[in-house]
């Protein structure tokens, strides 16, 4: 794509006499040349491979009494609703596509080669329906660009992506230096304040943007060709993310800068007007930094774009709850964001996003701008069963091969195991992944890997914790766990193992600013406990292993009563202070750490392991974290992949491959509060989760009210109760 600029088009101007004939005949020109179209924009984000509204951790039998609220089968009937309504209409794909489903990894699990000779299922739906523009998030990138490439030939629309840049083979001028390890290029150090320098440098993985030319109808009737611009961005973390796969052969740009060099472009090439589909979220990203994975409160600052469709956060926008409260220049009930239409539909297609343009033109036709603008949602049909059937159709085979994928077995159990009340109580769905982490990172002790006089710990999260609405929990019901438990206990297959050192004291600043973080300070009888917008992935809980009397290592307090250590806002989102910073206090929730019946906290300087994910240990910003060393990265194998080597492993271990596996709770963390209060917070609907309250929670009772969380309606409240 070419670098220059064309030359500015030179207008010449005459002095002449007017008359007042001269200026009818001028105005009347101007009327004639005025025209006027309405253009609609829809868009689709965070799919995650969801094709049918169907649940691949639940039974057959469930999915055909209640089909699910998502999938793209149901979002078809939207697509095709809002198009027949509209003379002009364009579709584009924000990404988060082609993981993030059983079918994902199913089709992930048959490689590159059968992508060579067969069409991802998820573009057989999409190439059917018409899609115009597809951006690729941070999630397609999970499996390598091998993949990744051989996923996307089968879209028959374009892709674009700005902010990527090849970086394998290439030799940087201008005395930058280059990371022999990391090849990583300080973009900040060697480019701030030129950055065209950048540009000039080094050539985009992907096509940065396209300028689609589409006959569309005026309001006179008549047909006229605009010129679309549509420009897509990812997370500059996706370096981290996904390391394995992309270090030394790519780099990342900043979203905004990398906005500020081509809108220029693309308004100089001829675009009317300029949509960015950045997948690129909005919640706490109104901060003005480089490299932020959330910018599209930045983005939409950017001169020339005329409007955004976004995604990455998997909320809803326009909205009328409270996520955006106090945003500057957000207006989220009418979906602007400094003016400009913006829209984010949710998640797995459980949204269509529409905005609507009103174009102007002054030259019969030659260009179009925008006059006015609308944002809106629109939500599935209450009806389940409105499915696009030619969706289901096209992709029945792979949904066949998915199911036969998930369903084989690993062993016997005969306790539910779920992540219903993960913030409240230890539950074993995350503890299962704690003691497949531990148990790799004593491994690596023993191989000398790593220091073996260390304490060893681990950590993990609850990651189906409500963020996809009321049902999104972990829930192993049956009678055995199956490739689909695993990844019901790890949705994230793209995490691989990484053993951080740090001190005690680094410890409890981990500690401490995540439970600031989920959970509210509780006082009276009625108070809300959790922060429920808060990200249950990121409600990290840490494990030591058991004793050899069964009892568990590790033990802390989380004393709720308390005021956080660091200051966060109503909805759980930290809070900075003008340079930047996050606000501390002299407050602490954390206590009573004991490890093999010893306080932790006597000896604040005592060194310590902790394996967790590649995902976490790139948080250099988080307190804590950021003072931790990496003492060893492993990708070879995906976090997932130990947990399905840990469990196969404990099952070939019994005498009996009939026998129950066991997994004792270690109940390594319990929750202080005011003596005797009853507390509140919110979890899923399903009378799975009233059941297992009843049955095995003492504490937890479940009620009969309902409420919701943001835009994610019908959680049932439950009350909590401290001793």
């Amino acid at each position: 794509m070419d670098n220059h600029f064309p030359l500015n088009k030179l207008l010449l101007a005459s002095a002449i006499t007017v008359s007042l004939t001269a200026c009818w005949d001028n105005s009347s020109n101007n009327s004639y040349n005025e025209l006027e179209m309405e253009l609609r924009l829809m868009e689709t984000t965070d799919l995650h491979s969801n094709m049918k509204p169907y649940n691949y951790f639940a039974s057959p039998k469930d999915n055909a009494l209640s089909p699910q609220d998502y999938g793209l089968a149901r979002t078809a009937v939207l697509i095709k609703e809002a198009r027949a309504e509209a003379l002009n209409s364009m579709l584009f794909d924000n990404g988060d596509l082609i993981q993030g489903s059983p079918m994902g990894d199913y089709v992930a699990n048959l490689g590159v080669a059968y992508l060579e000779r067969n069409v991802h299922p998820v573009y057989k739906a999409m190439n059917y329906l018409g899609y115009d523009v597809g951006n690729i998030g941070n999630h397609e990138f999970n499996y390598g660009l091998d993949y990744l490439a051989a996923a996307t030939s089968g879209a028959n629309f374009p892709y674009i992506n700005a902010n990527v840049y090849q970086f394998e083979g290439k030799q940087p001028t201008n005395n930058v230096a280059v990371d022999e390890e990391t090849c990583a290029v300080d973009i900040d150090k060697h480019f701030a304040g030129n950055y065209a320098a950048f540009f000039d440098q080094f050539e985009p993985y992907f096509t940065p943007y396209e300028i689609l030319e589409r006959d569309f109808t005026a309001t006179d009737g008549g047909t006229y060709t605009v010129k679309v611009g549509v420009i897509g961005f990812t997370p500059p973390n996706i370096l981290n993310w996904d390391k394995r796969y992309l270090e030394c052969k790519v780099m990342l740009a900043d979203i905004k800068m990398t906005a500020e060099h081509y809108v220029p472009k693309m308004k100089a090439e001829g675009a009317d007007i300029i949509v960015a589909i950045p997948h690129s979220g909005l919640s706490g990203g109104d901060r003005d930094e480089d490299f932020m994975d959330n910018a599209s409160w930045q983005l939409a600052q950017v001169d020339g774009i005329d409007a955004l469709m976004f995604g990455h956060d998997h909320n809803n926008f326009p909205t009328t709850s409270n996520t955006y409260d106090g945003m500057e220049g957000v207006d989220a009930p009418n979906g602007k964001i400094f003016g400009k239409p913006a829209v984010m539909p949710g998640f797995w297609g459980n949204h269509l996003g529409v905005i609507d343009l009103t174009l102007r033109s002054s030259d019969r036709g030659e260009t179009w701008a925008v006059k006015s603008s609308s944002a809106s949602l629109r939500s599935l049909k209450e009806d389940p069963y409105l499915q696009d059937e030619m969706v289901n159709y096209l992709v029945s085979s792979d949904h066949e091969g998915t199911m036969d994928f998930m369903a084989e077995e690993i062993g016997n159990i005969d306790e539910p195991i779920n992540s219903y009340f993960s913030a409240v109580e230890s539950d074993i769905s995350v503890q299962i992944v704690n003691e497949a982490q531990y148990s790799q990172g004593l491994s690596w002790q023993d191989d000398g890997v790593l220091d073996s006089s260390i304490t060893m710990l681990s950590v993990s999260a609850p990651f189906k914790g409500g963020r996809g609405g009321r049902e999104d929990y972990t829930n192993i019901d049956g009678d055995a766990l199956t490739r689909a438990s695993v990844a019901d206990l790890y949705v994230f297959d793209n995490n691989t193992p990484a053993v951080l050192e740090l001190t005690v004291a680094d410890l409890i600043e981990w500690m401490e600013v995540i439970v600031a973080q989920q959970y509210q300070t509780v006082a009276e009888e009625g108070d809300r406990l959790l922060h429920q917008q808060f990200r249950s992935y990121n409600f990290d809980v840490f494990f030591g292993g058991f004793d050899t009397d069964g009892e568990s290592l590790l033990t802390y307090s989380i004393d709720v009563s308390q005021a956080p250590r660091y200051q966060v806002n109503e909805i759980g989102e930290l809070v900075y202070d003008a340079n930047g910073n996050l606000i501390q206090t002299n407050s602490r929730r954390i206590s009573n750490i004991m490890y093999a019946g010893e306080a932790l906290e006597n000896d604040l300087t005592k060194k310590l392991y902790v394996v967790t994910n590649n995902y976490r240990a790139s948080q250099s910003w988080m307190p804590g974290v950021a003072n931790a060393r990496i003492a060893h990265e492993d990708e070879v194998d995906s976090n997932r992949d130990l947990v399905n080597n840990y469990l196969n492993a404990k099952s070939d271990d019994l005498a009996d491959p009939n026998d129950i596996l066991e997994f004792p709770n270690a109940h390594n963390f319990t929750l202080v509060g005011p003596s005797g209060v009853t507390v509140e917070f919110l979890s899923s609907h399903l009378e799975a989760a009233e059941s297992f309250a009843n049955t095995y929670l003492p504490r937890v009772t479940p009620t009969q009210e309902f409420d919701n969380v943001a835009d994610n309606e019908g959680f049932r409240v439950f009350t909590y109760t401290f001793d």
